[in-house]
This record gives structure tokens, sequence and C-alpha cells, in this order.
């Protein structure tokens, strides 16, 4: 019997390059004979070690003492691999050492002449796979839907390709293939879901059958987004307009109370100021005129006739309340709209006649990003580039925007998103219940280790100590006493307050020694479970270079934790799958909150590439006690925040704009925080009956980036990565004393891997390439220093700057893991790229599974993919 429920669809994110591309780029000699050349240093060095011995003896019992000075220098030269010169050997001093001795010093001297051929050899052999490869990354560099992607990542490097035949020879500059083949690599071994490198498809659970097969067609769509940040731009200038605004509806700001006499709500972002102005009487009389919303003239006209002043006035007011923030305009574009030049074009030709210009520049640009091309008409596709990035320039002159020059507007202003609408994705359950039964139970014990639980339990203690035990104050009370609490100097707050502090401050995780010593009982005791449930995971059964903990001792781990520490109720867990022994097994790439987090996106992006409808996911719990799932309204800026509703409600959050009914949105500033005296926790609940609310970001942009509010109200009461490449659970942290090479096992809970096994060291220990060393020499290096420490040549590797703060650590495009497979003398390009001028450490990550063991589906070729799937606890939602 099952403790979860799964969504009916899945995903999955190909990868936009076939498998079999990494052996094209691998295939040549070079790296067999580095071997041979390490292997022959090894046996030279045995017996170089044996000789040495050999003559110490010799020397000792000579009878013809004139020999021993010859018989030192031989040694020496032994000693030091090199050729012995004449007077250090002959036939005279070979007779005078025993028989045996003296036909290994010749088979040593041959070995060496051998050595000595073997890396001339290496030399030829790394200049003719260099050659090889540039004529293989070329034939990559053919595939259309390879180049409609790279049109768009680095039109530049597109450019330099069809520079690079003349007279149809093949030459690259050396830039060329770094670029060339991090992107060729990027597209075989990724799934990052936001280029053409990648593209998604939808899928669903059957009884039984394959792993994961595919029953329709693999065709490509394209989905072009225009950046919602240039729109958001585009907006606000035209916003300034009267003629614009003039037919808009305006509504109250969703933050905005009466309190003490004073207007208080949340400003602009990105600061998100807390405004607080006096309830003047003008100000309190037109909150009642605008009501839920009103369009603005009627406002200004009430205003106008009321006062008995003229309209002019009443509009200047209108404005500064807009401008301050008390009001909003109610469109004209939703921030999820599937159309926003349309809705823009619409409300442009009925209200500002006088911008005909600009309304004709955002037809043609409404044109352009709408005209269907198929993904392989490359020549097309860069002409439709270049025109919206010419638009746009026009646009951003006529509107005063002060925007960048059209060749750097164009890699920002759109994005495009790879999906396979006809794919027909199925996955067997009866294959997948074992994985999914796992990951259910590791659901339960990573809810110790979220990384948000002890903000969490800070916030409970802080609600009783600044509310009072039992309290329910308005969550945007809460917030608002919290950044004043921020704001005061240590010695001017409380002591109940200054253990508390460093969880409040989201804007920057907690020192890791916050927990160890902290004077609350609930975060001290905290610091114990996770040390000890760490413990029970490492000190797991060793297995060579695996660890290994059976499910069970999690889950009677878990079941022992207090009461504070809830299992989320939904996970969306991102997957590669491998069969191994005949059993299917799964690495463990991230674990987000679920409740459709992603499916949003997906399914959209899906519809819009000609997909069917998928399930809206947006069911009214029918759980009586089961809490209301409702989702931040908007997308901050960010297009990866674009998604169809998932969820039943939504919080209307200030400066937003959304299509969806009253019925269905919660204003910000009916959110009520609940304290729980028994167990010390906090509920979040909304205004008017009491409900339960359970708030979800269901948008793809990362949680520290979201504005201050919505920052606090996912931490204290949503769901945030649970396990995340750049938020290591089970590795120790980076130090910058750390010597050497450290070597992390592999961890597998049941059929799961929850991390992969890593190499790591300070760049000063690894071989980077060296001022005037051939790349021959540098391979062979590094080819040496990978065998002696049982470094794959296959792996993925990052970079973990020395400096800098944690946003940058994060979110740094160095900590993305780049695979590379160094028997490539392109890929050792690429290492040699990014270590370059670095400092810091490196981390070789193996690569799990080996993309060589991806598999293919029904009439396609094997491509390496990442599986969505989301579990939710039953009873939660």
């Amino acid at each position: 019997m099952t403790s979860y429920s799964l969504a009916t669809s899945f995903f999955a994110r190909f990868c936009g390059l076939p498998a079999t591309m990494l052996d094209e780029l691998t295939g040549g000699r070079c790296w067999q004979s580095a071997q041979d050349v390490l292997a022959l240093d090894d046996e030279l060095l045995k017996e170089s070690e044996e000789l040495s011995d050999l003559l110490y003896t010799a020397i000792g019992g000579l009878g013809n003492p004139s020999f021993k000075p010859r018989l030192v220098a031989l040694r020496r030269s032994i000693h030091g691999m090199r050729l012995p010169a004449r007077r250090e050997w002959g036939e005279e001093l070979a007779r005078a050492l025993p028989r045996d001795t003296s036909e290994r010093i010749e088979r040593w001297q041959d070995n060496l002449h051998r050595q000595r051929d073997a890396r001339r050899e290496l030399a030829a052999a790394v200049e003719q796979d260099r050659a090889d490869e540039t004529a293989r990354l070329f034939k990559i560099a053919a595939d259309p839907v390879f180049r409609h992607a790279l049109s768009q990542a680095s039109p530049t490097l597109l450019d330099e390709l069809e520079r690079c035949r003349p007279g149809g020879r093949a030459r690259l500059k050396r830039r060329t293939v770094v670029g060339l083949t991090k992107f060729a690599s990027r597209a075989a071994t990724k799934t990052s879901p936001y280029s053409t490198f990648t593209a998604t498809a939808a899928g669903t659970w059957s009884a039984d059958g394959p792993v994961l097969s595919s029953s329709g067609e693999d065709r490509i769509a394209c989905v072009l987004e225009l950046d919602r940040m240039v729109l958001g731009q585009i907006l606000g200038a035209l916003l300034a307009r009267e003629d614009v605004t003039r037919g808009l509806l305006v509504r109250p700001n969703p933050s905005l109370r009466e309190v003490n006499g004073r207007y208080t709500f949340l400003g602009r972002r990105p600061a998100e100021s807390l405004v607080s102005l006096p309830a003047a009487p003008q100000i309190a009389a037109s909150l009642r005129i605008v009501g839920d919303q009103c369009s603005l003239v009627h406002l200004r006209d009430t205003l106008a006739s009321r006062a008995r002043k003229g309209t002019d006035a009443a509009a200047r007011f209108c404005a500064q309340l807009i401008t301050i923030g008390a009001l909003e305009y109610a469109g004209p574009v939703c921030d999820q709209s599937e159309n926003p030049l349309d809705d823009l074009i619409g409300h442009l030709v009925t209200t500002a006649p006088d911008l005909n210009a600009v309304t004709a520049d955002l037809t043609a640009l409404r044109d352009e990003l709408t005209r269907e091309l198929p993904p392989t008409q490359i020549e097309g596709y860069r002409t439709r580039q270049t025109a919206i990035a010419r638009l746009l320039t026009t646009i951003g002159h006529r509107l005063e925007l002060n925007w960048p020059p059209p060749d750097v507007l164009g890699k920002v202003a759109f994005h495009e998103n790879a999906v396979l609408p006809d794919s027909s994705l199925t996955a067997s359950m009866t294959e997948w219940r074992p994985v999914l039964d796992d990951l259910d139970v590791l659901r339960r014990w990573l809810s110790l280790h979220d990384r948000m639980l002890p903000v969490r339990i800070a916030l409970g203690v802080y609600v009783r100590h600044r509310f009072g035990a039992g309290a329910t104050p308005a969550f945007l009370d809460m917030h608002a006493a919290i950044q004043s609490d921020l704001a005061r100097d240590d010695v001017d707050c409380p002591d109940w307050l200054l253990p508390l502090r460093p969880f409040l401050q989201l804007s920057q995780p907690a020192p890791p020694d916050a927990l160890e010593h902290n004077a609350v009982p609930e975060l001290a005791l905290l610091h114990r479970l996770r040390r000890e449930s760490l413990e029970t995971v490492l000190s797991g059964e060793r297995d060579g270079a695996v660890l290994r903990t059976d499910p069970a001792v999690l889950a009677e781990l878990a079941a022992g934790w207090p009461d504070w520490v809830r299992p989320p109720g939904s996970i969306a867990c991102y997957l590669q799958t491998e069969i191994v022994a005949d059993r299917l097994t799964a690495v463990v790439n991230t674990i987000s909150g679920g409740y459709g987090k992603g499916a949003g996106r997906w399914s959209r992006l899906l519809r819009q590439g000609g997909g069917q409808q998928l399930s809206a996911g947006r069911s009214t719990p029918t759980a009586e006690h089961a809490p209301a799932l409702a989702e931040l309204s908007g997308t901050f800026g960010v297009s990866v925040n674009l998604r169809a509703p998932t969820a039943p409600y939504e919080i209307d959050y200030p400066y937003t704009t959304t299509a969806r009914p009253a019925t269905e949105r919660i204003p910000l500033r009916d959110l009520v925080v609940r304290h729980d005296p028994g167990t010390g926790t906090l509920e979040l609940a909304a205004r008017p009956g009491n409900r339960r609310i359970q708030p979800a970001h269901l948008g793809m942009m990362a949680d520290p980036l979201l504005p201050p509010a919505a920052r606090l109200l996912l931490a204290a009461f949503g769901q945030s990565y649970l396990l995340h490449p750049s938020l290591s659970l089970l590795k120790p942290a980076l130090s910058g004393g750390t010597r050497g090479v450290e070597f992390l096992p592999r961890v597998e809970v049941g059929r799961l891997v929850v991390q992969r096994a890593e190499w790591r060291a300070p760049i000063d220990q690894v071989p980077v390439v060296r001022a005037g060393e051939t790349d021959a020499e540098h391979l062979l290096r590094l080819a040496g220093w990978l065998r002696v420490h049982g470094i794959p040549r296959r792996s993925f590797v990052r970079l973990h700057t020395a400096d800098g703060d944690w946003v940058n650590n994060v979110f740094a495009k160095s900590r993305k893991p780049m695979f590379l497979d160094l028997a490539s003398m392109s890929m050792l390009a690429v290492f040699q790229h990014m270590t370059k001028s670095f400092t810091g450490h490196v981390a070789f990550e193996e690569a799990l599974p080996d993309p060589a063991h991806a598999r293919p589906l029904t009439g396609s070729e094997p491509r390496v993919a990442e599986i969505v799937v989301e579990l939710t606890a039953d009873g939660s939602s």
C-alpha cells in the first residue's frame, strides 16, 4: 500500500544531439598513445629503481676500482631516466657486471628508446586527432536543429563556422573549437530546459510495458517567447502616457491595508520597500470609489466632481496614487497572457491613435514572433532574429528606452524552447513502482534537511515572542516586523531575537555554525538530528566506491523525528534512469517542491507547439482538512515563469496582472499567520473563512530571486529545493585549507543514487596546462594524474570559485557541470580554457548514467534523457 499518488502526466527532457556524438569526438589514438607512454614510464621507473639497487651493490664489489666512476655515472643516468653517454656504458663495462645485470641495462635502454618513440607517436596522434575531430565537429554542426539552437545561443560562433571553409578545407580557430565543443557537449549530455538544445515531451503512466517508450513522432516544434522584462519595459513606457492609460481599469494594491490610521503596502520591485501613508480623506475616498476595480476615467471624473475642481487636478492625483503604488493598473496585458502583443496592440488601437507608428511596429513584431518556421530553416530563422532585433530597437527609440544596440538586444529579447508535441510517451508503473517507493522514503527523510526548516523553526519562535503564543497576525504584519527587527543594531536587540536573526535574513544563508550552538532548543536539536541522520547515511554498507543505505533505515529514522519536522506534501523529482542487473534504478539530479511546479510551464509550451491539451491540474482538494493550493501570480518579469495555471487558487501579488476571476484570487493582504502554541509551528490561512493555504511558486525562477515578501512567504509556508546540485547535502563544504585530492563516494538509497562519486582538488593540485607546454605534454601529465587518483577520463567538471557572495557562487556559470571526455583533444581544449587563470577548486563528478548507456526510443537514436515525476502525499492536497 503506497502513501502517495502520482501526477497524471510526467515529463521528459531529451538532449538535442544523440549520445553517439561523444564517441565521434573520442575515437582517435591519442588517449591510447598516452596510456602506452604512461605504461612504459611505469615500467622504466620500476626497472630503473631495481637497476639502481643492483649497480649500488655491484659498485661495492668491484674487482677493478677504475670502473667505479663510470658505474656511478651510469647509475646516475639510469636513476635520471636518460640514456648513458659512451663513457658511461660499453662492452668493457658490460663484461665487468653480472651478465643478467648487463642484459637488463641493455633492455632498459631499448625501452627508453621505445618511450621516446612512443612520445613522438603521441605527438603525431594528437595532431591527427585534432584534425579528425575538426572534421567531426563540422559534421555535428551541420545538424540543422543544432545549428538552429546555436543561432540564438551564439550567433557569432555560427558566423565563424560559415567562414571556416575556404577552398573546401575545414579550418577552425582554437577559440571556435572550444566554443563549438562546449555547445556540442551540452547538447548531447545536459537536459537544460531553457533552449532548443533540449526538447521537452509529456508522457502518461501505463500499467505495464517498457520503462519508457514512445509510440508517436519525434517532430520538433519551437516556441518563441518575447522576454518578459523587455515587454515590461515597453509597457512601462506606454503606461507613462495619459492617452494609453485613459481607458484602463485600476485597482487597489493587493497588499494595501489600513493599520492604525495609515495605509501600508508593498512598494515596487526590486526593493519592494514597505510604504506607509496617512489615511488622508482624499485617499480613503479614492479607495472607496475604486472598490475592487474601476476605470481610471471614472475615478478621475468622480473625484473632480466631488472636489469641484478641474479634471486635470484629479488626473494628477490619480497618477500620484499609481506612482506611489497605492493603486495599480489592471491591464492592458496579463502577466500570463499567451498573446501579449495582441492584447497591447488592441488596446493601443482604441485608445492611442497618436501612437500609430509604435502600434505598427508592435504589429510587425507580433507577426515575426508568430510566423511559423520549421527548425531546419536556419537562414529564415536568422533573418527573423535580425528583424526582431531591428524592430525592438526602433520601438525602443520611439519610446525613449535606453536599450543596447540590435546585435546585443537580439541575444536577450526573446527565448525559444523546443518541444516534442507528438511523442506519445508512456512509462510502466510496474517497472517504476520500486523506484517511486524509494523516492517517497526519500521525500520523508529529506524533510529534516530542508534548507528552509531552520527558517520555519525560527519564524515560529519569532511569532511567539513578537506577537504572542497562539497569535494570528496578518502575514504582512509579520513581514513588516521582521524587516524592522533586521534593521536594528545588535545592541538594540532583545536576547531572544539575536539567535533568530541569521535565519530571518533570507537575502543570504545562515552561517554553517548558526545551528550547532544556537540558544533556541529546537534549532540546536535540529543540528543534532541532522548530524545523526547524515552519519546514518554515510555509514552505510561500503561496496568499493559506493555507500549503500537501506530505505527502511531512513524510514525508521524519520518516524522518530519531532512533529515540527513535516514531510513536504508534494515533490517534483528530476531523474535519469539506468538498468542495473535487470532492474530499474535512478540517479536523482534534483528534488524540488511539487504541486505542479514545472508542469504548468511545460504544458503551456507543448500546447503552443501544437501538442494536445494536457490536464490543467486545477482540481480543488476534496479532503476537508487539506489546505487550498494557491500559486503566486505573475511572472516577476522572468519568462521562465510563464505557465498554464495548475493550482485552484492564486495569491494576488502586487504589480502583477491576472486574468483569473476574483473567486480564485487571494489578495496578499488577506493572508493570516496562525501560531500553534502546542507545536510552535506556523500555518497560513486566508480571510474570510480562515481556510488553510498552501502557497506555491510554480514558475521556474529560482526561489532566492523572488521579491522579498514572496521569498518570505515561500520560506515560511511553501516548498523549495530539497536536493540541488548547487546546494549539496552529503558533501562536506569546500575549504580553502583543503590540500590534495578529496574523494567522495557514490551514495545510494535503495534504487536511488542520491550523490554521484566526486573527486575535487584545489586548482594548484590539478595539472593545468603550463606556458609553452604542448597539448601532447599536457595530455600526458593530465592522464597520469587522473590514473593516480582513479578519476575517470569522462566526467562532469565543475569549477568552484574561491571568493564571491553566495548568490554568485550558486548561480555562476562556472558551477554548471561541463561533460568532458579528456580523450578528446577538443574537450581537452575546453578543459584548458576553463581552468586558465582560475582560482578555487575543480570537481570531477562521475558521468552517471554514462551517456554511452543512453537507450533509443522507438525509431530514434539514443539520447540522454531526464524524467520529471511528481509525488504527492495522500491527503496533502
